[in-house]
């Protein structure tokens, strides 16, 4: 019962990043490109967390591309022109109908065992993944967590609001 709900799990995922892709070549506007990029990243990051038992990989992966997105993001907002997003409904439903029917034929993950395969290669006895939030590490990772967190806080008091790299908000 487990290993239906976890297939049937990761075939949405899939069916979901195929779907996003699928609207990516119509997507004009740069914000909901960024939008569709942050809901693909989402995707992948629960299909790999899925996949690998461990989710620290899957962590690390989503925050990355999350730090990155929201810096594409406010450059972009601030020198696109302000315009309306428009959805198309007729061209979701199109789609679809076009990518579900055909589910059996594009991805069949009954045949595939994950667990297995994943034992097979070792992973979990590597050192990197054992050792990595070891007693030992543990120090190590505190003082960075705590100099990544001063650093933030002193780039943010440095930087004078209104003579940023971006384009002043000022509404008249």
């Amino acid at each position: 019962m487990l290993y239906e709900t976890i297939s049937w799990y990761k075939g949405f995922i899939v069916k979901a990043i195929l779907v996003l892709c699928s609207f990516s070549c119509f997507m004009k506007n740069p914000m909901s490109m960024g939008l569709l990029l942050m809901f693909y990243s989402f995707f992948v990051s629960f299909l790999i967390g899925s996949i690998m038992l461990t989710s620290w990989f899957c962590i690390i992966i989503m925050l990355m591309m999350i730090g990155g997105l929201l810096v594409i993001f406010m450059y972009i907002s601030s020198i696109s022109s302000n315009e309306k997003f428009k959805v198309s409904l007729n061209l979701f439903f199109v789609l679809m109908f076009i990518i579900f029917p055909f589910e059996e034929f594009l991805f069949e993950f009954h045949s595939f065992d994950y667990i297995n395969m994943l034992n097979d290669l070792d992973l979990y006895e590597s050192f990197f993944l054992v050792s990595f939030y070891n007693k030992s590490c543990f120090c190590l990772t505190a003082f960075m967590v705590f100099y990544l967190i001063f650093t933030m806080i002193v780039v943010s008091s440095v930087v004078k609001h209104f003579k940023g790299p971006l384009r002043s908000f000022k509404y008249e």
